[in-house]
């Protein structure tokens, strides 16, 4: 048996510009964001005939096919299935996937379910032709393509760093491809400033970031006003991390949220426009919606020595504290 994990992550500045071709229209800002200790697990059996059995322990859902050739063209697994099919293995296999991170949380539990999903069949792969045959890079771009196939738009980067290397990142968008330089923070006491809290399953009310691209291409200009607004957020959060200033974080994370909420306002809830007001109250210092909102997760910069107010607060308004910490170990491929 083969046994893949990989980490989530909590982005702090930058998201939405990590999408070509829209970053190399505002100079190539860097994402900002780093891997947690919820993962994403693949279990992976080889059989001795060609059938392909997945389960989805998220969705609760059972498939089982005679062979590669009797996939169909659209299903709830479509990433899944798609990402076996590249890979095209030459026996059968049992595939068992599942993520701590709740559904729709924004905090890149489906990528990190990818870089776990490729880990594990490029082990697989690898092993019977007696040679590894992607590296890290390699998978990144065919995870990023894959789900561009699936979702039919250009998927982002961000989410597979640190799901692939673990630790607190700067992803940086380049002309000739997209590279990332580790950030030496100290994630224990990172950990211990931050608290994350789930408020539900978004609705289709939050950042949609294609319609964003194509208004930025179209010249909207309050679009691009707000997206160098997350721009500069992004380049000032960067400086702000490599200098170590954990205190410095949270009015870079105040404005990058202010924007973010000016370029879709959907983005936050009701309820997470409550919960953010209340724990503010009690020793938050700022606080952002996780991913493409309207649901979802919202984190929380607080105060020393107020973690334990807030995360009381947050679950008295009826908020699901998330207990986790921040991680410097990525993808992680397991022989059995």
């Amino acid at each position: 048996m083969i046994r893949s994990s990989a980490p989530t992550r909590i982005d702090f500045a930058g998201g939405t510009l990590d999408i070509w071709p829209l970053h190399l229209f505002f100079d190539n800002p860097p994402t900002l964001n780093a891997a947690i200790n919820l993962y994403a697990t693949v279990e992976l059996k080889p059989r001795p005939d060609k059938r392909i059995v997945v389960f989805s322990k998220d969705l609760n859902l059972r498939v089982d096919f005679s062979s590669l050739s009797a996939f169909p063209e659209r299903h709830p697994l479509n990433l899944i299935l798609k990402t076996v099919k590249y890979y095209a293995p030459k026996k059968g296999l049992e595939l068992t996937t599942d993520c701590q991170a709740p559904p729709g949380s924004g905090i890149g539990g489906s990528s990190a379910l990818n870089i776990a999903l490729h880990g594990a069949l490029n082990a697989f792969a690898s092993e019977a032709t007696d040679s590894r045959r992607y590296r890290k890079n390699q998978l990144i771009e065919i995870a990023r393509n894959i789900e561009t196939q699936v979702i039919s738009v250009p998927a982002g980067w961000q989410d597979y760093f640190p799901a692939l290397h673990g630790g607190a990142l700067s992803v940086r968008p380049g002309l000739s491809g997209v590279d990332f330089k580790r950030i030496p923070l100290d994630l224990g006491e990172m950990t211990r400033r931050f608290v994350l809290c789930y408020t539900g399953k978004p609705r289709q009310s939050g950042i949609n970031n294609w319609e964003v691209t194509k208004r930025a291409i179209d010249g909207d200009k309050k679009t691009i006003g707000h997206l160098k607004k997350i721009q500069q957020a992004a380049r000032d959060m960067e400086n702000v991390l490599f200098n170590q200033s954990l205190a410095g974080m949270a009015p870079v994370f105040a404005a990058e949220w202010k924007a973010r909420k000016a370029l879709a306002p959907g983005i936050s809830t009701q309820e997470m426009d409550g919960l953010i007001r209340c724990a503010m109250r009690k020793g938050a210092l700022a606080a952002k919606v996780c991913g493409a909102g309207g649901g979802g997760c919202v984190a929380f910069i607080v105060k020393k020595d107020r973690k334990d107010q807030v995360e009381e607060e947050l679950r008295k308004q009826g908020g699901q504290v998330l207990d986790f910490r921040f991680v410097q170990r990525g993808l992680r491929v397991q022989n059995f």
